[in-house]
């Protein structure tokens, strides 16, 4: 059974999340804006030898919807995430996660790495392709809605009707922003997204990874926005890493991500289970 708490940051967006579990600490980051707890299959699977950290992002889940002025979403949720290893008194943590989860905890790592035990990373995108699907992903739609229809349209979309449904404050937050504030915010957002030959991993620069010291697991990616080359180059760029096929297909990931089954590419993620498992305990040996 997982224990909820809430955490409160430093500019003030509160954020669930679920720990449990016994051993060493797993922060576990899901891709997209999903929520935490989108990934509880395979925080069970861990939780049988390691404490597991769940977790909804500013903007995701139950979470506030909380924007910020300088930093990208990537940087805040790096930023939020080695805070609430510190407020939880756990660290340094093992950071785990696939594409925008793989993107928080590299980023999270280098920026606080004092709070970082060692890294495992799945779903790594990069890419001229994957920039592009992402980028327009994350932010286009909602330009379009508060360009069109201000922030009562943005409100109607469907991303932002399911987070004001899990956290009813978060409708109040959200038409109290100026539409062209918004707007400003999620075009500096997306210029994260900018294709650049000098990152491999979007957001993290090739000449950041080679400075990574901690244990690091990497798993290939087979599909078109986790392209094998980026978790291949990734592996030439971090030192001493650990580096292993992925668990799933590329036809089983895009059934789930197509739609052509049911379910999601979350429930794939209890494949990782059994190499990570062995990974951590290897590498908490005294």
């Amino acid at each position: 059974m997982a224990q909820a708490g809430q955490f409160v940051t430093q500019d003030g967006c509160r954020l669930n999340y679920w720990l449990r579990g016994e051993g060493p600490l797993i922060a576990l980051t899901p891709g997209g804006r999903e929520a935490g707890e989108a990934v509880a299959s395979l925080a069970d699977a861990l939780a049988e030898k390691t404490t597991v950290l769940t977790w909804d992002r500013r903007n995701a889940g139950g979470s506030d919807l909380f924007f910020g002025d300088e930093l990208s979403e990537a940087e805040l949720w790096a930023e939020d995430l080695a805070d609430l290893i510190m407020h939880l008194g756990r660290g340094p943590a093992w950071l785990a996660g696939g594409s925008a989860g793989c993107r928080t905890s590299v980023i999270s790592a280098l920026r606080r790495p004092e709070t970082a035990r060692g890294l495992i990373l799945w779903s790594a995108s990069g890419g001229e392709y994957a920039c592009q699907f992402l980028g327009f992903s994350y932010h286009v739609p909602y330009i379009m809605a508060a360009q069109g229809g201000g922030m009562a349209a943005v409100a109607g979309t469907p991303f932002f009707a399911d987070r004001i449904a899990a956290n009813p404050a978060n409708r109040d937050r959200l038409l109290s922003i100026d539409p062209e504030e918004f707007v400003a915010t999620m075009k500096r957002w997306n210029r994260a997204f900018y294709y650049n030959p000098g990152e491999t991993l979007t957001g993290a620069p090739d000449e950041a990874l080679k400075t990574i010291s901690i244990p690091t697991l990497i798993f290939e990616g087979n599909d078109d926005v986790h392209a094998p080359e980026v978790a291949r180059r990734m592996a030439e760029l971090i030192p001493g890493n650990s580096f292993l096929p992925s668990p799933w297909s590329n036809e089983d990931w895009l059934d789930k991500f197509t739609g052509r089954k049911g379910g999601s590419v979350f429930d794939l993620y209890p494949l990782l289970a059994p190499a990570i498992l062995d990974f951590v305990a290897r590498a908490e040996v005294p």
